[in-house]
């Protein structure tokens, strides 16, 4: 459904921008007091981040969306989800009752900030995008633009600076209890939308991902190292098979190995899994690797863009490139002279051995390259 998300991606990113130039006409760059600017801008930066990613999976130039975009827009539409229901339930109570619901919905930017753009968002991003975050701590993240927004604001006001723009911001015109109190409410009404979006989301992603099914015997190298991803699909990291994302754990398993470490491949997963900060889909960050490294492989040397003169003068490494579109570590060490033992590579080239001028011929083929290494 990638071609539907990025239509609709598009339109709240247009109805969004439109929106945005009738606030500044009427408010100038005072527009910025208002949280229901905010958020909606919020809103077109995460759909016009995920619509270009969404363009290039149309156009083949990548195969999947990234977690951190996922996220990124999730946080976004929980924000702008917070305007439509203080609309609804504080706001246009307060300016006299339903009477008033049309003008607050209907009229001016308002159309586009306060309903348009927040029901499009939840849409979008609930039953179409259909994305699958089981960690339950993003809907703490999800707090993080409102408490943003409310320390920002509360300063401005106590500083005299700013005058609510809503009236459970007048500081100086309601008592302090008060204060906590609207401070309580909004927050906990962020947190029980975020947590509602967030089940929605649970409930209509697509079913679990799988990975390739191919028994596990064939992952394994006669003497014991890991050199096929593609049959490690009994295994779980970050949520999904390891046959998808195991690339990571699969190269400090061959390193430790190579170094006479005696370790289990499934508490490899465990302790590569605890160091990303969410447990979502995804892939090894970099910095989860390095901290791996540190922890267990200490020593190690990186170098970005220009890697092969330090790989050549390597015992042994850890690679990260991309492998048709996706990016890839590839674990490594010498085998003598200039030539290098390779796991994990691509189909036909699970276990091999090359020179690293060879290697590199057939497999940089654009995107960044990175390099652990040890002398």
């Amino acid at each position: 459904m990638t071609l539907l998300g990025f239509c609709l991606d598009l339109l709240i990113v247009v109805l969004s921008a439109f929106g945005t130039r009738i606030h500044f006409a009427m408010f100038g760059w005072t527009m910025f007091q208002y949280y229901t600017l905010c958020s909606n801008l919020f809103l077109l930066l995460a759909c016009a981040v995920q619509a270009w990613y969404e363009g290039c999976v149309l156009l083949g130039k990548r195969l999947f969306i990234p977690s951190w975009v996922r996220i990124l827009k999730y946080l976004a539409v929980c924000t702008v989800m917070v305007t439509f229901f203080v609309v609804i339930f504080i706001l246009v109570p307060m300016a006299g009752g339903l009477s008033q619901l049309g003008y607050y919905l209907f009229h001016g930017a308002m159309l586009h900030h306060h309903t348009l753009c927040p029901l499009l968002g939840a849409a979008s991003y609930v039953f179409v995008d259909r994305v699958s975050l089981p960690d339950r701590r993003v809907t703490l993240w999800a707090l993080a633009p409102t408490v943003v927004y409310a320390v920002v604001a509360t300063a401005l006001n106590l500083a005299r600076v700013l005058r609510g723009p809503y009236p459970f911001l007048y500081v100086y015109e309601q008592p302090v209890w008060a204060s906590v109190v609207w401070y309580v409410v909004i927050l906990g009404l962020a947190w029980a939308l975020a947590y509602l979006v967030w089940w929605l989301a649970q409930r209509f992603s697509d079913a679990r991902e799988s990975g390739p099914d191919l028994p596990e015997a064939l992952a394994w190298t006669e003497d014991g190292y890991l050199k096929d991803q593609d049959a490690l699909s009994a295994y779980t990291y970050r949520t999904i098979p390891a046959s998808i994302n195991g690339c990571g754990p699969v190269a400090v398993f061959d390193l430790r190995r190579h170094e006479g470490h005696a370790v289990a491949f499934a508490d490899v997963l465990a302790e590569m899994d605890a160091l990303h900060p969410l447990c979502i889909p995804g892939p090894t960050f970099m910095r989860a690797m390095q901290r791996y490294c540190a922890r267990h492989l200490p020593g190690f040397r990186e170098v970005h863009g220009a890697v092969l003169d330090a790989a050549e003068k390597s015992r042994m490494g850890i690679l990260r490139y991309h492998e048709e579109m996706v990016p890839h570590f590839v674990p490594y060490f010498r085998v003598g002279g200039d030539r290098f033992r390779f796991f994990n590579v691509s189909a036909g080239q699970e276990d091999f051995t090359a020179t690293w001028t060879e290697f590199a011929a057939g497999h940089f083929r654009g995107g960044s390259v990175k390099l652990i290494y040890w002398e």
